[in-house]
């Protein structure tokens, strides 16, 4: 197929675009450093806290305020996406990711600037502006290289850097924050490889896309008595409504009228009301059921030497006076030690200080929180990168042999596997906890690859971005920026127990929903591959 070549259906080429190869290795490299990017901050929390320029040592107010760094991340994300994903329905796309990317890495370098907490939200903000930019865009550009029989696998690549990112992103984070270098020095390490990306997109080819046609049919012009006559698409003007001439409103009624994209959107809030949640607090689940702890002279000494930046004592004289007099070798669970604690300290003590007693007094051979981290990030790497890899292959496979709403299937019941895996973890004792949680984690990445293909494959290329866009927006308004306080709220009125068991119902819920929309997906990729043939 000649070069700039679309094909001859709006679903995008018949072979790969020249050039393709590259195109996804950078859009892999950026992916990977956009979710570094993400969870350095996560890595480095416990040592921000302990900056005193950032934050007092006695703030009561510093949980709330780390948390809100990620809200002010995910709210520009998931609010600006849709803008952005129109931009990308007009604009040159390359261009549009480059200065994403250089944007977002110069935030994270700012993030390590920060002289106080308004600076550090602020760049937090950036970050999330940036990374709106990209996100629906790379997907969309990619569907546009690559033909439909090979997106699963190109998706689950490009996927990939989620767990694998996510991974990175938390020992790159947790061990340069160890260093002379500091917390700081770890999102500096981040700014120039996402500079020198951002650079490259500016000399990449942008991809071919079908020309912008408006699908609805204009009247005829008069014609002579007994003349046949065929209505026309006419090319509409793009000022003020974006690709394809159409406003956000017909795009929205466009994509609601496409029924697999409205229950693989459904499916995926379900899915991602899920992972958002339970990320959010699997470790302090494991942590509170696992951990033991002893308050003796070790931990105490531990406190003593506790300082900020500023060479200020974390814990007072008076509260660690408190805690030497009632040291014990007595090896206690979370909520044992917890009832101890609240004995010894006042309840603006417990308060403000009990968060570094946890983390110092664990008991020999314990779980403690970074051994959780460890052996919990190591399985979502592994489990969610060969996961999303096999997902997509396997999506493709059964496809091209005749499948009927292969990439639902695929998802949909790698789904229902995950659901008695997951409700496992909350009885099987551990180490075999850990089993669970490995298949738990796979069958819940398992979709990444075949969903984002059924997004691809069910839009036109004028609206993809914005398809993208929109999803992005509902399943994370609806998803994982709800779950975790409904997860707390639930927690709080019970147990974490009992808010895993309520939100694992959401498991079946996605299956079913990607399972009812295998019987409409090759429809609806079929009136994709059927649009006039259109070239750039």
């Amino acid at each position: 197929m000649p070069t700039g070549t679309v094909g001859t259906n709006g679903s995008g080429p018949k072979q790969a675009i020249p050039g393709a190869g590259w195109a996804l290795a950078l859009l892999l490299g950026i992916n990977l450093f956009n979710y570094i990017d993400r969870q350095i901050l996560s890595a480095t929390l416990p040592k921000i806290r302990l900056d005193a320029t950032i934050f007092r040592p006695d703030d009561p107010w510093a949980q709330t305020k780390l948390g809100a760094l990620t809200t002010a991340f995910m709210a520009a994300y998931m609010c600006l996406s849709p803008v952005f994903g129109r931009l990308g329905d007009t604009l040159s796309r390359w261009v549009l990711v480059g200065v994403a990317v250089i944007l977002w890495s110069l935030a994270t370098g700012g993030t390590g600037l920060a002289t106080g907490y308004l600076m550090l939200f602020f760049t937090r903000c950036l970050v999330g502006v940036g990374e709106a930019a990209y996100g629906p865009v790379a997907p969309a550009m990619l569907s546009d290289l690559y033909p439909v029989d090979r997106r699963g696998r190109i998706m689950a690549w490009f996927y990939m850097a989620i767990p694998v990112g996510s991974a990175l992103g938390f020992v790159i984070g947790s061990q340069v924050a160890e260093t002379s270098l500091g917390w700081r020095g770890a999102f500096y390490l981040a700014v120039f490889p996402g500079i020198a990306m951002g650079v490259l997109c500016f000399f990449m080819k942008e991809p071919p896309r079908p020309a912008l046609q408006d699908p609805t049919p204009q009247p005829p012009p008069p014609t002579r008595e007994g003349e046949q006559t065929v209505p026309t698409l006419t090319p509409p003007s793009l000022s003020g409504k974006g690709a394809g001439g159409l406003g956000y409103l017909s795009v929205l009624k466009e994509l609601r009228g496409i029924r697999s994209f409205v229950l693989c959107c459904a499916g995926m809030t379900a899915s991602t009301f899920v992972l958002g949640g339970v990320a959010s607090v699997m470790q302090l689940y494991l942590f509170e059921r696992e951990a033991r702890f002893t308050l003796d002279d070790k931990a105490v000494d531990k406190l003593e030497k506790l300082t900020t930046t500023d060479d200020q004592r974390v814990i007072p004289d008076a509260v660690t006076a408190k805690l030497r007099r009632a040291t014990a070798p007595d090896v206690l669970t979370l909520p044992e030690f917890k009832a101890k604690l609240q004995t010894l300290l006042t309840d603006n003590e417990f308060t403000l200080y009990s968060a570094w007693i946890f983390d110092n007094a664990p008991a020999e051979n314990s779980w403690t929180n970074g051994k959780i981290g460890l052996a919990f990030g190591a399985i979502v790497v592994v489990g969610g990168l060969t996961a999303t890899l096999l997902g997509g292959l396997l999506g493709d496979k059964l496809r091209n042999r005749g499948v009927r709403g292969a990439y639902f299937h695929v998802a949909g019941w790698g789904m229902m596997i995950g659901f008695p895996a997951f409700v496992a973890i909350l009885y099987v004792p551990f180490p075999f906890g850990w089993v669970m949680i490995f298949v738990a984690v796979f069958c819940l990445f398992f979709n990444t690859g075949p969903m984002n293909t059924v997004i691809a494959n069910v839009t036109r290329s004028e609206i993809r971005a914005s398809a993208f866009a929109i999803n992005i927006l509902i399943i994370h308004a609806l998803g994982d920026a709800i779950s975790p306080l409904i997860i707390g709220f639930v927690a709080d009125l019970s147990s974490l127990h009992t808010a895993f068991l309520g939100v694992s119902l959401f498991i079946p819920l996605s299956g079913l929903l990607w399972i009812l929309g295998a019987k409409s997906l090759d429809a609806d990729t079929a009136n994709v591959e059927s649009a006039p043939q259109a070239t750039n």
